[in-house]
């Protein structure tokens, strides 16, 4: 045991310089990450430039962090993904008893972000079979799972089902990244502080009924999403310049980003 190093609590979107702050003890050769998607990805970074072992124990269901190849980080300001083999994890561990505390507003947001993950996965242009599959699974799981968990919180099997969710979430976007809903997320989290599932779930509606003809107001509706204020032209005009857009089946405008704002 004396050769592991436990990392918890890392704080919300942390930096860069944060990340790299951490001094692993001499000897260590297993880094052991414990939290939400911002520790996971603390941990990763340790584990890459240490070249150690890495265990991830997410206690959100909604990354799918523990299963993929992206660091994501701030960068002077803004939300920053790495993308290197080397950040996933050796091994991980899905304990719905670690999640039953979490509160509401991280359920809900985590939840909505493994559910964006997997429809932006599933009309990506980068899609495979195999993808699309992980991608299914996940969207069929989620809304059920995510309803149980923010209704009877306690409910470990509503809590296993999101971890599931997040888990084939994750491995859908390891292929294929994510597109536009994560795109325009970027500014409404750097800029306003909306949560980042929350900030997906903004523009979800409008896009998925775009790509795939699917109508997911019903299940937002049960949610009751909490809304938030932000500029819409500022926004639009900071996604708009994204990378992430040349992933979609389609041309993105800035008249969708207005749309799907609305």
């Amino acid at each position: 045991m004396k050769n592991k190093f436990y990392l918890k609590h890392s704080p919300v979107n942390p930096t860069l310089e944060y990340a790299d702050s951490i001094v692993l003890p001499e000897g260590i050769d297993h880094i052991i990450s414990q939290g939400g998607g911002s520790t996971l990805d603390c941990g990763k970074w340790l584990a890459r430039k240490f070249k150690v072992k890495h265990t991830a124990i997410p206690t959100t269901a909604g990354t799918g962090s523990e299963v993929t190849k992206y660091c994501v980080l701030m960068v002077d300001g803004k939300k920053t993904t790495f993308t290197d083999e080397a950040f996933i994890p050796t091994s991980y561990v899905l304990d719905p008893r670690l999640v039953v505390s979490l509160p509401r507003l991280h359920t809900l947001s985590s939840g909505l972000d493994a559910f964006s993950q997997a429809l932006e996965s599933y009309w990506s242009l980068n899609s495979t079979p195999e993808s699309q599959s992980y991608a299914q699974m996940a969207i069929n799981i989620i809304p059920k799972a995510l309803i149980d968990s923010i209704e009877t919180p306690l409910n470990e099997k509503a809590r296993a089902d999101m971890l599931f969710g997040a888990n084939l979430a994750g491995r859908a976007i390891n292929i294929t990244r994510t597109n536009v809903c994560h795109a325009i997320s970027y500014p409404l989290t750097e800029i306003y502080g909306i949560p980042h599932g929350i900030a997906c779930s903004i523009t979800l509606p409008y896009f998925s009924k775009k790509a795939l003809k699917f109508d997911i107001s019903q299940f937002f509706k049960r949610l009751d999403i909490p809304k938030y204020e932000f500029d819409k032209d500022k926004v639009r005009d900071i996604a708009i310049e994204s990378e992430k857009l040349k992933d979609c089946p389609f041309h993105i405008a800035k008249d969708d980003i207005d749309k799907s704002l609305s």
